[in-house]
């Protein structure tokens, strides 16, 4: 059988490397220096909590957190120190309009600058695991992550890989964005001020350049989905299944042969995450559009290494 893996952030967890965002946000803060306003202003403008672990969205689910961008507190940070004028209320009008567009525009420059910064830094110096179930290195690879595990822990050729979000180490750009398309009109407070409706138009459009063109990284890869012609097993390890990715899957479904059999690792530790593991899985199945019983799912831990073998084995929670 020829096996196409989708990789997600879990499988470099699971090698112990520290890629979770609640990591970047250490590593940002850390070095954030003069840059510390902006990654102060960022937090207040994605005030939004995930109430499972009463972090912030932005630490936790950063690219779908990028998506809901509090609008009235990014404007009232722009705009809180500005005085009006009487003399020149064409100038107040200008400022007011204009304060958004200036301090969003720095704010994402130094996000990005600093996620590139602590992508390129991340350690990956660990030993490749043992237990890796349903592995076959002869095969294909869709990476989600930056870093190239697959390459120097796992020996795969780069020519094996396609990165669809970009390699650290390349001239790729690393792609970190979201997928909502903002109209400023589902923002905009009642009877707006005219300054108010050309700040937030502002706002949008600049929340809106920050939107990962899914149509054109998918045209991008032709080549890679050509190449997925005589697949006929999908194996996803540490993938979010995350509803911003869904049209990579469907591009797949799309490539590979219709009778191919899938396998989705979960990790839960009681019933409760077993439950919203598998339900994950159900909705992708779903949107896919792929049979029930093409479908497996397997167990493994977020911490596997050389001797830990007991910590993978089969979970199926779609029994026939």
């Amino acid at each position: 059988m020829a096996t196409l893996h989708i990789v997600g952030n879990s499988f470099d967890l699971a090698h112990g490397i520290e890629s979770k965002y609640s990591d970047f946000k250490t590593d940002a803060w850390r070095c954030a220096s003069y840059n510390g306003y902006y990654l102060g202003v960022l937090e207040n403008c994605y005030p939004q909590k995930n109430i499972k672990i009463g972090e912030l969205m932005l630490w936790s689910d950063l690219e779908r957190a990028l998506g809901n961008l509090d609008f009235q507190q990014a404007f009232s940070l722009d705009t809180e120190d500005i005085e009006p004028e009487e003399d020149h209320e064409f100038r107040y009008l200008a400022q007011m309009e204009d304060a958004s567009e200036y301090m969003l525009q720095n704010m994402f420059a130094v996000f990005h600058k600093l996620f590139e910064d602590w992508v390129n830094h991340i350690n990956i110096s660990f030993e490749k695991f043992e237990c890796i179930p349903y592995f076959d290195s002869k095969g294909l690879f869709l990476s989600f992550n930056y870093t190239e595990t697959l390459e120097t822990l796992c020996n795969i050729p780069m020519t094996n890989i396609r990165y669809i979000h970009g390699r650290r180490g390349t001239t790729d750009k690393l792609i970190v964005d979201h997928c909502n398309n903002i109209d400023r009109n589902d923002y905009l407070p009642e009877n707006p001020k005219i300054y108010e409706c050309q700040a937030y138009q502002s706002i949008a459009d600049i929340v809106n350049k920050e939107r990962k063109n899914v149509s054109d990284i998918i045209f991008e890869g032709h080549d890679f989905w050509q190449q997925l012609s005589n697949i006929d097993k999908v194996v996803v390890y540490g993938h979010s299944l995350s509803d911003v990715d869904q049209p990579y899957f469907k591009q797949i479904i799309n490539s590979i042969y219709s009778s191919s059999e899938w396998y989705f690792s979960i990790y839960y530790h009681d019933l409760q995450e077993r439950t919203e593991a598998t339900n994950k899985v159900l909705n992708m199945i779903n949107y896919m559009g792929v049979s029930l019983h093409k479908c497996r799912t397997f167990w493994i831990n977020t911490v596997l290494n050389k001797n830990s073998s007991s910590k993978c084995r089969p979970a199926n929670m779609f029994r026939r």
